[in-house]
């Protein structure tokens, strides 16, 4: 019913991160191309492990 007191899996942390990553990039991308470079083959090393796990939601983002 409600996910409180749950602890969320592997996919759901990478995906948070995967999330993160790219709304940095992005940002950051305004004023500091270089870095937002490296978040965002960052974010890529983590869709790609999320590829290789099969999670569900990917599709979803294509």
């Amino acid at each position: 019913m409600f996910r409180i007191f749950q602890q969320k899996n592997k996919e759901e942390r990478l995906c948070d991160k995967y999330k993160e990553l790219m709304h940095r990039a992005y940002k950051t991308a305004l004023y500091d191309k270089e870095k937002s470079d490296k978040l965002n083959s960052r974010a890529k090393k983590i869709l790609s492990e999320l590829k290789r796990l099969n999670y569900r939601e990917i599709d979803a983002w294509s």
